[in-house]
């Protein structure tokens, strides 16, 4: 019975506390960017949604132009 007491799991609360107590010491080791990195990497992730809003858009137009064309030829 001493053994299986010994090697019991700690409780929920204990659990909980020390996964929050990991997190903090893991968030100290981030390096965060600078605010010209953050503006930058913003910046090139708006280009490249538009870029890609106007390559799916001309599929669109294709499709709908190819659809229209075999739609008249029924």
């Amino acid at each position: 019975m001493a053994d299986s007491a010994a090697q019991k799991k700690p409780g929920f609360i204990a659990r909980a506390k020390k996964f929050f107590k990991d997190i903090k010491g893991e968030t100290k080791k981030v390096v965060w960017p600078d605010k010209k990195q953050i503006v930058n990497n913003t910046g090139i992730v708006i280009v490249m949604v538009v870029i890609a809003a106007v390559f799916v858009g001309c599929l669109d137009l294709i499709a709908k132009g190819l659809l229209d064309l075999f739609v008249k030829l029924l």
